[in-house]
């Protein structure tokens, strides 16, 4: 998408806003205008995409992650050929390592961000499990979360529920229900005192 240089407008932006922007800007020996055009016209492009600046955010989060912790996006067509019936003699051991790394990932979740449930949910909509449907909502004391793939085979849903089982050991939750069929997970989780 090309936008054609034309007249310029005045915009009010926050002080604090003009003030942050105005260190980046420093330290890259840019100015303030050509950093805030640049992020505009970003912030069209992505809209473009049909995101919005907190979908973005939240995806440099999850790649962030990924890079920090070693992880990797692989075609769920590997996933479940990986978790299909010639790796059957494995089962156990790969329900293990799913759960260590879900381990791994809850407790740098719950040490990096404010809200590691949330983060939960953006990681599992970006790591490419062909997720339909993430859903994590607080109801009391007791956090619901629910996924939905049309795509993942059985044992790909048993592995990613010991993933998820993983995540939210790590971060500090118990599971008080927990339900999985093909392409759907449910659990229940509370925080452990």
């Amino acid at each position: 998408m090309t936008l054609k240089a034309r007249g310029k407008k005045l915009v009010y932006v926050s002080e604090d806003i003009i003030d942050s922007i105005a260190e980046i800007t420093k330290k890259r020996g840019e100015s303030v205008t050509k950093f805030i055009e640049d992020m505009l016209r970003q912030a069209v492009k992505v809209d473009s995409l049909g995101f919005s600046p907190d979908d973005i955010s939240e995806i440099l989060e999850v790649i962030q992650v990924q890079r920090v912790l070693g992880g990797t996006f692989a075609p769920l067509e590997v996933l479940n050929y990986v978790s299909g019936p010639d790796y059957s003699p494995k089962r156990d051991q790969l329900q293990v390592k799913w759960y260590e790394s879900g381990r791994l990932y809850g407790r740098y979740l719950k040490e990096r961000s404010q809200s590691p449930v949330r983060a939960l949910g953006a990681l599992l909509r970006v790591m490419r499990w062909d997720l339909n449907e993430v859903t994590v909502r607080e109801d009391e004391d007791v956090i619901k979360f629910r996924c939905v793939s049309t795509s993942l085979t059985v044992e790909g849903t048993a592995f990613l529920a010991k993933f998820v089982e993983g995540v939210v050991n790590g971060m500090g939750y118990k599971i008080i229900l927990s339900e999985y069929m093909k392409g759907m997970i449910v659990m229940d989780l509370k925080a452990e005192a």
